[in-house]
This record gives C-alpha cells, sequence and structure tokens, in this order.
C-alpha cells in the first residue's frame, strides 16, 4: 500500500478494495491549498483509477469555504463516492454543512464507524470496475 503525507493528512491507496484512505493530521486548518495538495497526492496514489475515498475525521480540524468547495466540485477524475467517518459534534455539523451546502457530486455520507463506512463504500465497488458506471450528479 502506498502512502503519502501532506501538510494536512496521510493518504494510502489499497488498490485490491479501491479504497483511499485520507486521515486528517491533529488540529488541521485545510485551505484550498490544502485542498488541492491532497488531491495531487490522491491522483499519483490512485493513478486516477476510479476509487472510493474514506475520510477519517475523528480528529479536531476545520475547512475552508474554499476548501469544501473545491472537495465538492467534479475535479476528482476517478472518485466513485466518499465515506466520511466522524464522532465529535462539531465535526459531524461540518459534515452535514459541507453535504447539505456544498453538495458533493459524488454519492458523500457521514458515518461514526469505520466498518460501517466501508460497508456502505463497498456497495459502490462495482464501479471502480473498468466499463462500470460512472456517477454523474444526474442520477444522484
Amino acid at each position: 500500500m502506498n502512502k503519502i503525507t501532506t501538510r494536512t493528512a496521510e493518504l494510502s491507496y489499497d488498490a485490491n478494495s479501491r479504497i483511499l484512505r485520507i486521515k486528517i493530521i491533529e488540529g488541521s486548518e485545510i485551505e484550498l491549498a490544502d485542498a488541492l495538495q491532497n488531491h495531487e497526492a490522491t491522483k499519483i496514489l490512485t493513478k486516477n483509477e476510479r476509487h472510493l475515498v474514506l475520510v477519517d475525521g475523528r480528529v479536531n480540524l476545520s475547512v475552508s469555504r474554499e476548501a469544501r468547495n473545491y472537495a465538492a466540485s467534479k475535479d476528482h477524475e476517478g472518485a466513485i463516492a466518499s465515506a466520511m467517518i466522524i464522532t465529535s459534534t462539531a465535526n459531524k455539523l461540518i459534515g452535514n454543512f459541507y453535504i447539505n451546502v456544498n453538495k458533493p457530486v459524488i454519492p458523500t455520507k457521514i458515518f461514526s464507524s469505520e466498518e460501517k463506512a466501508i460497508e456502505w463504500l463497498e456497495g459502490f465497488l462495482y464501479r471502480t470496475e473498468p466499463g462500470g458506471k460512472q456517477f454523474t450528479s444526474a442520477n444522484f
């Protein structure tokens, strides 16, 4: 499993499960530049293959409006679905705000357990295969 650490996250990709894991670093204040850096790391790790995203946000963090807007955009080649593991009330508010206001173009859901998040992501696994249905906002 390949790994890249940026200023705000530790990213790793398992080509067998097709899951990109993004573990947010404690105390991160994620700005647009950080979101762009994490996206570049994602492209390197996944080689732009279709993949599922598991974000571990069980830390204290903040995310700027610009970073949220970028994360919700369709500039993320290959991402099929995103699950966020969040346990704190404050981060759940940020996560729900992101989903309801920024409206990510891929299915995105908040979970309190990693097991449930992975189970949900695995429901999209068929979309990671060549010829698998590519998700668009038209069929959301």
